[in-house]
């Protein structure tokens, strides 16, 4: 007998509920229609009466875990238009700033799915060094902290103390989050819910142009930090995650690993941070033309593209990373357990206000 039933899947990058409705023939799903609901809206409804600070702000706000690195990928934009070098030192905080940013975002989904599989103690464990991380990122760039960034560099310049308290506290989560790995990747029932579920092979990670961590735990090797260094990313280069499985397991440890680079670039950076200046002055009056930026954010590329009239801006276009749609969810879904249609969603980490911010 097939019955449809509706899940409502929690992961913490999404701001709104999500229905999914699932087919189900005995305890396997045998079909599934998604439609996520993200929201949006106009976010820059008048460009051309948004100075560039109050543009940067809206896209801050806007996406709660990854505004940096909207923000970042905006002022790309705007700084290639008007022919803006960033200053050494406002490149390396950018930075700094970007993969705390992802320790935070990448830890929450990991404890999040480590919720999922009913695990409430790796949960726990895994939720609070998120939030860590993120503490540490308001402390270093205020709330939001993509407002932090402004088209130039940075608003202001952290002083010793504080980086070097940075630098211990990413040398201490470290410590913490390899013994909470070391406590709880190996549990035979979270090998037996995560191994050979929900797979997305590296073909079908191509088919849907995935990128970020969804196509590198498939194996794919995309992340442009490496692929097409940006920033300070020449200096600071982290090294390559990747996983082959493609399937809940892979994702977990591409969502860990990543995270544990990412705050020891980050002790590493509050450690060495170059000497100088903190921001560029831009002109006046921006030239004709356009100009497009993109960071690496936590769920993988992010794009921006400016147009200017020769005096102000006109246009801004955003294209974030792909990530779980109608046709996403059906390829990864159908076959699997109906116990397992929550864990599933959770580990692609959907971000639906990434999603609204597309093509604004």
């Amino acid at each position: 007998m097939a019955y449809t039933l509706a899940l409502r899947p929690s992961a913490p990058a999404l701001s709104r509920p999500q229905r999914v409705l699932l087919k189900v023939e005995g305890e396997r799903i045998v079909d599934v229609e998604y439609r996520p609901d993200a929201g949006g809206g106009e976010l820059f409804g008048r460009v051309d009466r948004m100075g560039f600070e109050q543009m940067v702000a809206a896209v801050a706000t806007a996406c709660p875990s990854c505004g940096v690195a909207h923000a970042t990928a905006l002022c790309q934009a705007v700084e290639a238009l008007a022919g803006l070098a960033v200053p050494a030192r406002a490149a390396a905080l950018r930075l700094l700033a970007a993969e705390l940013e992802r320790a935070a975002s990448h830890l929450a989904t990991a404890g999040a799915i480590f919720g999922a599989l009913g695990l409430p103690g790796a949960a726990e464990a895994f939720a609070a060094e998120g939030r860590a991380a993120r503490e540490a990122l308001l402390r270093l760039a205020g709330d939001p902290p993509g407002s932090w960034i402004v088209p130039g560099g940075v608003a202001r310049d952290p002083d010793d103390e504080g980086r070097g308290a940075l630098a211990r506290a990413a040398a201490e989560a470290l410590d913490r989050l390899f013994a909470a790995a070391d406590r709880s990747l190996t549990q035979r029932p979270l090998l037996a819910r995560t191994v050979e579920v929900g797979v997305i092979s590296a073909g079908a990670a191509e088919q849907f142009r995935l990128a970020g961590p969804l196509a590198r735990a498939a194996g794919l090797r995309g992340d442009l930090r490496l692929d097409a260094p940006y920033g300070a990313y020449d200096d600071f280069r982290p090294e390559l995650v990747t996983q082959e499985g493609g399937d809940v397991y892979a994702r977990m440890m591409v969502f860990i690993l990543e995270a544990l680079e990412s705050l020891k670039l980050a002790g590493r950076v509050a450690r060495e941070l170059p000497e100088g200046a903190t921001r560029g002055e831009l002109p006046a009056a921006l030239p004709a033309g356009g100009a497009a930026g993109a960071t690496e954010a936590p769920r993988g590329p992010v794009r921006y593209r400016v147009e200017a009239d020769g005096r102000r801006l006109v246009a801004v276009s955003c294209a974030p990373a792909p990530q779980l749609d109608r046709l996403l969810a059906r390829a990864v879904m159908v076959d699997a357990a109906l116990d397992n249609a929550a864990l599933i969603v959770v580990s692609t980490d959907p971000c639906d206000t990434c999603l609204g911010m597309a093509n604004t």
